[in-house]
């Protein structure tokens, strides 16, 4: 009996050595914890190699699964702390939807990037394609994103380059092709399949949009996209151009937009102009249609009073739709992203 005594307060937490010495501990793992340097993964070598060797699966394979609520609610709690640099919290929770943060240097430029991936690629069955984000903590206050990496050919590979070569401070991919589901998602209509990230909320493309959107109100977005023969015949009718390299700008709402505004849009199409090589255009100026008006990103950060089913009707001059032909995308990348990198640096100064 006296031996247990003796044994209680041996190791009572507390006697004041002991308590402080917990105390020191626990300090010690809460700022541990709070270096933006740690991180669950540690990977080198070209970023953009990484990136690029994504595989986005095929049309209608049916691969990418819409996040429960429960999901959602944990993808946001992920998000918000992997953008505040918290990576051991953000690597902690990410496990419960099948995520990691990676840190990542490039070897190419010795530059650390953190990227938050799904763990499970294809042709894993626990793939659910919920895409991919970078993040460059000194980079300006830019998004790119590439909501239909694959099937707007080009727009994938063009996004990441452009992320580089800019510096920008967030890249979102998504995760599989926009025409990968059977069913149509329940926003804009029912025009367009499910995994279609640019038109779907239920998405944890939508929700990280929506977390920089908010958290930043002097943030803009930059959407990559493309379009066909068909629609270039009838964006050059509507231009009055025979151009085949062209673009449709556009901050998706319908009216028109002064141009000498200073204005991301504007910013851009100038530069794009000093050139002469590439035509831009700007939806409700030179042409009416493929304005990007049924984009749930564009809607939400302009202000639309259901994103689901409302357009815009202002805009906040934070977000372009950037409509480009297939020329652009396959021959002036390398053109493309010099010109977005003058007209953000023009921009944000």
């Amino acid at each position: 009996m006296i031996l247990n005594n003796r044994s209680k307060s041996a190791y009572s937490l507390h006697t004041p050595f002991t308590f402080n010495l917990l105390s020191k501990f626990v300090l010690l793992l809460v700022c541990c914890m709070s270096l933006p340097s740690k991180a669950t993964t540690l990977m080198s070598g070209e970023l953009s190699r990484h990136l690029k060797a994504t595989n986005y699966g095929a049309k209608a394979d049916n691969r990418w699964a819409m996040p429960d609520a429960k999901e959602q609610e944990i993808f946001y709690a992920v998000f918000k702390s992997f953008f505040a640099q918290n990576y051991p919290l953000a690597s902690e929770l990410a496990k419960d939807i099948g995520y990691r943060v990676i840190e990542f240097k490039d070897t190419k430029t010795d530059k650390k990037y953190y990227l938050l991936q799904e763990i499970a690629q294809l042709p894993s069955p626990d793939f659910k394609g919920g895409g991919t984000f970078v993040y460059n903590p000194d980079g300006l206050n830019a998004t790119l994103q590439a909501p239909h990496p694959k099937r707007d050919t080009f727009t994938g590979t063009q996004s990441i380059d452009a992320f580089l070569y800019t510096q920008a401070k967030l890249l979102m991919l998504a995760g599989t092709r926009r025409d990968s589901s059977h069913t149509l998602s329940t926003c804009t209509n029912g025009k367009y399949q499910a995994s279609d990230v640019a038109h779907q909320t239920d998405s944890f493309f939508n929700i990280a949009h929506k977390y920089i959107s908010d958290y930043d109100d002097s943030s803009v977005f930059i959407q990559y996209h493309g379009f066909g023969k068909t629609t270039l015949a009838k964006l050059q009718n509507q231009c009055n151009t025979d151009n085949p390299l062209m673009l449709n700008l556009s901050e998706s709402v319908r009216y028109a937009t002064a141009e000498n505004e200073h204005s991301l849009l504007h910013e851009l199409k100038r530069n794009v102009e000093k050139e002469g090589k590439i035509k831009a255009c700007v939806y409700g100026n030179d042409t009416k249609s493929l304005g990007g008006t049924w984009n749930v990103q564009a809607r939400y950060t302009n202000g639309s009073s259901n994103t689901c089913s409302s357009s815009s009707v202002a805009s906040s001059k934070r977000f372009i739709h950037l409509e480009q032909s297939y020329s652009v995308r396959k021959y002036h990348r390398d053109e493309m992203q010099i010109h977005l990198k003058a007209a953000l640096e023009a921009y944000l100064k």
